[in-house]
Order: C-alpha cells, then structure tokens, then sequence
C-alpha cells in the first residue's frame, strides 16, 4: 500500500517533467500505449466479455481515458506540480459523494465532516491568503481541468464497480483502457 501511495503520489509531479519534452495529448496515449496490451495480457484465461457489454465499456473508457485522463494531463500543464496534485488528491473524496449517489452506500455524519475538511484543506493549498491569487505558475483553467479530471476519474471508478459486478475487474478495465486509447490516438497524432 505504502509503494502504490508513492507511485499515485508521484504521478503529477512526474507527469510535470515529461510535459517538459512531450506534447499532453502524446504524452497520454503513449502512457496508455504501454498500459493496454500489459492488461490485455491478464485477460488471457479470463471469461470474456460479452458484445452486450461492449458499449458501457467503451463509454467506460471514453469516461476514464478520454475526459479524465486528457483533462488531468492539459491540467498539469497549467498547474504546478504542488497544486495538481492536491486536485488530484480529490478523486477519493468525489468517489465517496458519488457512490453514494449511484452505488446509494450510507456516509455517516463523521464522514460528511472528514468530506468538509478534505476540501477546505484542499482549498487552502491551492489558493494563496490575502489576494486569493492561485499559486505560482497555476492558472484558473488548470485548476478547473484538475478538477474536471478528478470528477470524471471518480465517475469511472463509481460506474466500473458497477460493470466489474457483472463482467469481471480485469475485462472491464483491459478493454475500457483500450478503447479509450483507440479514441484517444488520432487526437495525439
């Protein structure tokens, strides 16, 4: 748990870097590049998915790659290191509000509090005291594709519970990463 803490941690700061020599839309369809056919591999003896299935997974993906992932990577480019990733740091907080919305999971009142102050300590990071000017090199558009990104991420998470219920963890995020990758190519390119 500590490994997977660091390396989702270090993902925005690191995203940072290589923005430095790759353009976003590039940068995250050669992530994914990577990534899909290394998940396509855990499918292999794995019960398939059914054509039935195929449109909720590619919305899926569309959801994940295409919104989330495409506006995480703009957002970065207009952030600091520092504040994206306390953005993205509210994916967990967007997943509990959401999947009591859709998945209807109880949240106590101890927990709407925990919720209140993720987000007032989430906003007191990302904006300065005084003039309410955003940090450094951040500007507004960044922060709301931040935030755009850790809502459509949450969503993903929230609707692939639902699917992987029905169809199974490794088919649905394999083959969701995969669709989103293949709309996401002509937009790189």
């Amino acid at each position: 748990m500590l490994v997977l803490a660091l390396l989702w941690g270090l993902s925005i700061p690191i995203t940072k870097l290589a923005l430095g020599s790759l353009p976003p839309l590039g940068l995250t369809a050669l992530r994914f590049a990577i990534a899909a056919p290394l998940l396509l591999v855990f499918t292999v003896g794995q019960r398939g998915l059914p054509l039935a299935a195929l449109p909720a997974v590619v919305g899926l993906g569309l959801l994940g790659l295409g919104i989330g992932n495409v506006s995480q990577v703009f957002g970065i480019a207009s952030t600091s290191a520092s504040v994206g990733t306390v953005i993205s740091a509210t994916i967990p907080v967007f997943i509990v509000v959401l999947a009591a919305v859709r998945l209807k999971q109880p949240v106590s009142a101890l927990q709407l509090l925990g919720l209140a102050a993720a987000f007032a300590g989430i906003a007191l990071v990302a904006f300065e005291q005084g003039e309410g000017q955003i940090l450094g090199q951040t500007t507004w558009m960044g922060v709301g594709l931040m935030l755009l990104s850790a809502i459509a991420i949450a969503l993903y998470y929230v609707w692939s519970v639902e699917l992987t219920i029905r169809f199974g963890t490794i088919p649905v995020i394999a083959w969701s990463t995969l669709a989103g990758f293949f709309v996401l190519v002509p937009w790189a390119y």
